[in-house]
């Protein structure tokens, strides 16, 4: 065909006749693809006839007669041959199993051996250590009915002592009161504190702290517990007003270091009863911090009412210069106030317009 515009050749188109029939087209592809299917029909038909007699000749036993089926004969041969190579591989696994369960079988038989040597070992004990077995089991009972009695008596204990501290706490008649400066009382007295202790007369100051001495020893005995200071030897207090007004300020001073001495036992017996009692951490705790958030008067109280204190861990364990340090940063007895005595208000010293007045009546 040619381009009716350009009148040039294109490619060669045929009619379909001509595609069918054409020997230089399809028509020797069609042939070829013809005889190759006839070809694999007849391929196809010969391996299952050597097939079908190969399978046919596997139960049967091979002789030296001539066969019709030469490939099937071989085919068989090899089937047989595979066949007894499967069932010998399965026959050498089932031996093995049973090897195996023969051992086993051994190391039982051999482990009931030595159990029934072990009963019989056991059977035979003699009496004594029959006797001590049984010593041994009614030990153990009474052990254990000595305990279930030290519980029993234990609650029996704690009771008690939560009555009698009740009872001691009524005793000394501790009470809270509407009062910034003095919030708790004991025995009608105020709890001394780092606070107020500048705003008492001397006297009221010596009071407060003979009582404070006074519970904690009548307290830690009845918690069975051993006091790190015991109750000091308090000066008497009867004519102590007069004394201190005759008292030059380096005897004051002195009485204030006595003073200090004493509040760092105090503190030091309040913190370690408050330990025992589980209401302040037992690890090392920094008392600077516990004592500005708490005062003395209040970790008083919390020990009497049994009350959980606040408090912050530190890395070292605290000794008695370092406490009556703290005490004595907290009541402002510093060296400077020490060489001055003027500028401060000494602790036998009151406040001219305090109007909560205490005193020490006989």
């Amino acid at each position: 065909m040619k381009c009716l515009i350009c009148h040039d050749s294109g490619r060669p188109m045929y009619c379909a006749h001509c595609m069918s029939s054409s020997p230089n087209l399809l028509l020797t592809l069609k042939i070829d693809l013809l005889m190759l299917r006839e070809t694999n029909v007849h391929l196809k038909s010969r391996v299952e006839d050597i097939l079908e007699y190969g399978l046919s000749r596997i139960a049967e036993e091979g002789g030296d007669e001539p066969v019709p089926n030469v490939e099937g004969d071989i085919l068989g041969k090899r089937l047989r041959k595979l066949d007894s190579l499967v069932l010998r591989k399965k026959n050498n696994k089932i031996r093995y199993r049973i090897s195996q369960l023969r051992q086993r079988i051994d190391q039982k038989t051999h482990k009931i051996t030595m159990l029934n040597a072990e009963v019989r070992k056991q059977c035979f004990m003699n009496s004594s250590k029959r006797e001590a077995v049984l010593k041994k089991n009614h030990s153990d009972q009474a052990g254990v009915e000595v305990k279930q009695q030290l519980l029993q008596i234990k609650k029996v204990l704690l009771k008690s002592q939560l009555v009698k501290i009740r009872s001691l706490v009524d005793w000394f008649v501790i009470r809270k009161r509407d009062s910034y400066e003095f919030p708790y009382t004991l025995s009608f007295q105020p709890v001394v504190s780092l606070k107020n202790v500048y705003k008492l007369p001397p006297s009221v100051v010596w009071g407060s702290i003979m009582t404070m001495f006074r519970y904690l020893t009548l307290f830690s005995e009845l918690l069975f517990f051993t006091l790190p200071h015991k109750e000091p030897a308090i000066p008497n207090i009867v004519n102590m007003e007069l004394e201190t007004s005759i008292k030059t300020p380096d005897e004051s001073t002195s009485d204030d270091a006595g003073i200090m001495d004493h509040l760092t036992k105090l503190l030091i017996n309040i913190v370690q009863v408050s330990r025992h009692l589980n209401l302040i951490s037992q690890e090392p705790i920094d008392l600077a911090w516990m004592l500005d958030q708490n005062d003395l008067d209040t970790l008083f109280y919390n020990m009497a009412m049994r009350l959980e204190t606040k408090s912050k861990p530190v890395s070292h364990h605290w000794t008695y210069p370092q406490i009556l340090a703290v005490v004595s940063d907290a009541l402002q007895l510093s060296s400077v106030y020490a060489t001055s005595p003027t500028s401060r208000r000494t602790l036998t010293g009151t406040l001219a317009n305090n109007n909560d007045h205490w005193f020490v009546v006989r």
